[in-house]
């Protein structure tokens, strides 16, 4: 675990480089989020597209897909979107990230005919 607070970050090495596990950040957008579509405001709109949308569920309404990327654009600028890292934890996730970014060998190609060179 490369960083601790404020929210838990994972870095994992994978064949092509490094995957980091912002599981922690993702909960707190989604809660953020979530309490933002309670509030009249926000509520109000999510409440528009329910009722805008089709019975037909394979007939496609344009309208309702512009109001929703609209909603979700506003829910994204009123969340922040940035994790934040402080201190020796960004010296953490620096070498943890290091560490993973070592260049590992490439097993030798076998040629024509059998073993490898």
């Amino acid at each position: 675990m490369p960083v601790d607070g404020p929210f838990r970050l994972y870095a994992e090495a994978i064949p092509a480089g490094a995957t980091l596990d912002v599981a922690s950040f993702v909960e707190s957008v989604v809660h953020d989020v979530v309490e933002l579509l309670l509030t009249d405001e926000y509520g109000d709109r999510l409440d528009e597209l329910a009722e805008a949308q089709p019975a037909d569920p394979h007939e496609v309404q344009r309208p309702s897909e512009l109001r929703f990327e609209s909603l979700v654009a506003d829910l994204v600028d009123a969340t922040s979107t940035k994790i934040p890292v402080y201190g020796a934890q960004v010296l953490r996730l620096a070498e943890a990230l290091r560490k993973i970014a070592v260049p590992k060998p490439v097993p030798t190609q076998r040629t024509e005919g059998g073993a490898a060179a």
